[in-house]
């Protein structure tokens, strides 16, 4: 979900907060009956109100297909020929790279995002690192164990790495 996404599904939820609040003091008779009755007979025939209603109905439906993930592809072309087209899929890079990422020393419960740039992908990593590792210098590990093998395995650059340590505790179990 990009940045504008972001911003106009927290107005959203800002306006369905206000509207949710207004519903609840006029169930409890804060607001008069006629008051209510009046406001919803000034709204037919009124195109103010029409457009208001497509406006959150569009805003509905993208925020539905942004966060059900429908408007990013889901795959990359790494070649294609006569015979077919070879694709990789996103989950396949992230369950990859998760195995990468735990092979480091001292690395656990890590999450991966990718996504797919022009010129290659993007990795996100979410992990926790055991106390007593040096972070800079496994960060490091990371990004070149990440770019060496994703371009070894499949062929695609890899241009930006970004780690996030979420924790610093000891592996469970």
């Amino acid at each position: 979900m990009g940045i504008a996404d972001r911003i106009t599904l927290t107005l959203y939820t800002f306006f369905m907060a206000i509207f949710s609040v207004i519903v609840i003091l006029f169930s409890l008779g804060v607001f008069p009956h006629e008051t209510v009755h009046t406001f919803i007979q000034g709204i037919e025939g009124d195109w103010v109100f029409a457009i208001g209603g497509v406006i959150i109905l569009l805003v509905s439906l993208r925020l539905l297909i942004s966060g059900l993930g429908l408007t990013a592809s889901s795959s990359l072309l790494l070649s294609e020929s006569d015979k077919g087209k070879v694709h990789v899929g996103k989950a396949a890079l992230e369950n990859y790279i998760v195995v990468l990422a735990q092979e480091i020393y001292g690395i656990h419960n890590v999450k991966v995002i990718v996504k797919f740039v022009e010129k290659g992908i993007d990795v996100r990593i979410n992990t926790s690192i055991e106390p007593g590792i040096n972070i800079p210098a496994t960060s490091k590990e990371i990004e070149a164990n990440v770019k060496e093998s994703i371009k070894k395995v499949a062929g695609i650059d890899v241009v930006n790495v970004e780690i996030y340590f979420k924790q610093i505790q000891a592996k469970e179990g």
